[in-house]
């Protein structure tokens, strides 16, 4: 079966590390399914504290503000893309303070949670791997439950780090949100393709760091350079990102249209890591998220209202 996210652009960027997973039409190996790709969601500090948030809510934006490497990232979590059609339910798996780990479709209202709430603040990274969605989404039902443990950020600040060796890293034991995320990817897909050091070491913003620089070397390492859009392409894209925000237009421009849009915009992403600036960087990302968050989150909500 043909997976929009088998692409032969993406696939070039897993031959660093492993084999070619598509062959010369991007059609998916015999036997598998889902997408070569997933996707970390970072969160960009706001500029202001919300005044109904919890004392734990602030103590957290504090550390990742002060104790975090610049660009400062308050939060993360994973996207898995909604394919196989099937598994389309779960695609945003995260925890929070005070909550346990779970597919936040089961949650939260997602329209009005990461369209509304919280639009123009996500970033979104890829992390690439031979069937990385259906290995993610088997992992991440596993650590569904897992309790949110505030005290593991101390070990994410670098004068502490060395205290993340002597900490629980085993799968169901309390994280936060970048611990959490770091051990679905590593027991997901492996240590060679997923961040290097122990979970408990990493914060939201050193770990938005190491995923850029994976994505930069597996662009440079197969020599992909984004050459610009089709024309058809570039109206996907177009509408995924700026046509009105409702069930209805990610509906008509269909599956096939999403999927180019979203592989397009990952492959200029990449391209940015190496070749572009900050800006440029930054827009890519948050263009790149945007057009993940409407597509799963908008493509089964009939009826769905628009969102300003």
């Amino acid at each position: 079966m043909s997976v929009g996210l088998r692409s032969s652009e993406i696939s070039q960027l897993l031959s660093a590390r492993t084999p070619l997973v598509t062959d010369a039409h991007g059609d998916a190996p015999p036997d598998t399914e889902g997408a070569d790709v997933v996707y970390a969601m970072f969160v960009e500090p706001r500029d202001e504290t919300p005044s109904n948030w919890t004392s734990g809510e602030k103590c957290i934006d504090f550390a990742v503000r002060n104790f975090q490497p610049t660009p400062a990232m308050t939060h993360v979590e994973l996207l898995v893309p909604p394919v196989p059609a099937d598994d389309a339910d779960r695609t945003q798996f995260a925890t929070y303070a005070g909550r346990t780990a779970a597919w936040q479709s089961d949650r939260v209202d997602g329209v009005g949670f990461y369209l509304h709430a919280n639009a123009g603040l996500w970033r979104a990274v890829p992390v690439f791997a031979p069937n990385a969605a259906t290995a993610v989404r088997a992992e991440c039902d596993l650590e569904q439950g897992v309790p949110y443990s505030l005290a593991t950020y101390l070990a994410g600040v670098a004068p502490l780090r060395w205290v993340a060796r002597f900490l629980p890293d085993r799968r169901r034991t309390p994280a936060h949100c970048a611990t959490l995320t770091v051990r679905v990817l590593k027991n997901a897909l492996g240590a060679a393709r997923a961040p290097e050091r122990a979970s408990p070491s990493y914060g939201p913003a050193t770990l938005y760091h190491e995923l850029c620089a994976h994505a930069a070397h597996h662009t440079q390492a197969t020599g992909m350079v984004f050459r610009g859009m089709s024309e058809a392409t570039a109206a996907h894209v177009e509408t995924l990102l700026r046509a009105p925000m409702t069930a209805k237009t990610v509906q008509e421009l269909g599956e096939e249209g999403c999927l180019d849009a979203v592989r397009a915009l990952t492959v200029r992403a990449c391209a940015d890591l190496t070749e572009g600036d900050a800006t440029s960087q930054r827009l890519s990302q948050k263009q790149l998220a945007t057009a993940l968050l409407r597509w799963t989150l908008l493509r089964a909500q009939p009826g769905s209202p628009t969102v300003e």
